[in-house]
């Protein structure tokens, strides 16, 4: 039986953590005078949007109402600045086009909205490596709960025990894990030592780095 790749989005394939961080302060200066800190962000990377700022509204007695409206807000605005100028992350074309080369199939699975997946795919130009692309949105639960992968191995036709997941965030790592998947990590350069990540099958420092971690996981 086959191995194949579930790759997260942002941070992974695309450079957009810092985009998601800067547009979410400027949201939040503009609609409610709300200056959000480094801390509000603490281990956010891979939380769907809206769960991210239920907690801003609930840290800073906003009005929970806005929130709907808010994260689309925000989904836009980070969606029009990647289009506008996408930061793919070093050696992704190289990755990808290597795991297609070994006939691995590869599937994205990501919290963020699917409109923003296809978008982001597209701005890259690297849709078509991709079979699906699959979402957190409308999920009960996003990452760390397991469901999003478990998903995406449904859709490749695997077992959790054939997926290798590629991810930057902790909460994605949990995730994988928790869904009986082999986990790849690529930590941002300031959270590369926490000790959280021991959790995984194999860290990274690069998506140069990946394809012989995964060579090593297929073994």
């Amino acid at each position: 039986m086959s191995y194949g790749i579930i790759f997260d989005m942002d941070g992974v394939l695309v450079d957009s953590e810092p985009v998601w961080m800067v547009v979410e302060q400027e949201l939040y200066v503009k609609h409610y005078g709300v200056h959000l800190t480094i801390d509000d962000f603490k281990d956010s990377a891979g939380i769907r949007v809206d769960r991210l700022l239920t907690t801003h509204h609930q840290r800073y007695s906003l009005p929970m109402e806005d929130v709907p409206q808010r994260a689309l807000d925000v989904v836009t605005e980070v969606g029009r600045r990647i289009q506008t100028s996408p930061e793919p992350m070093r050696g992704v074309f190289e990755l990808l086009e290597t795991i297609k080369q070994h006939g691995l199939p590869m599937v994205v699975a990501s919290s963020s909205p699917k409109k923003q997946i296809a978008s982001v795919l597209e701005a890259l130009n690297i849709t078509d490596y991709f079979s699906h692309q699959v979402s957190a949105e409308g999920l009960v639960n996003g990452k760390p709960h397991p469901a999003v992968f478990i998903l995406a191995a449904e859709k490749l036709g695997l077992t959790a025990d054939r997926c290798i997941v590629i991810e930057d965030a902790v909460n994605g790592m949990v995730a994988a894990k928790a869904a009986e998947m082999k986990v790849i990590v690529m930590p941002a350069e300031d959270q590369y030592s926490d000790p959280r990540f021991a959790l995984a099958d194999a860290k990274v420092e690069s998506l140069n780095q990946v394809w012989q971690q995964i060579q090593q996981l297929m073994s």
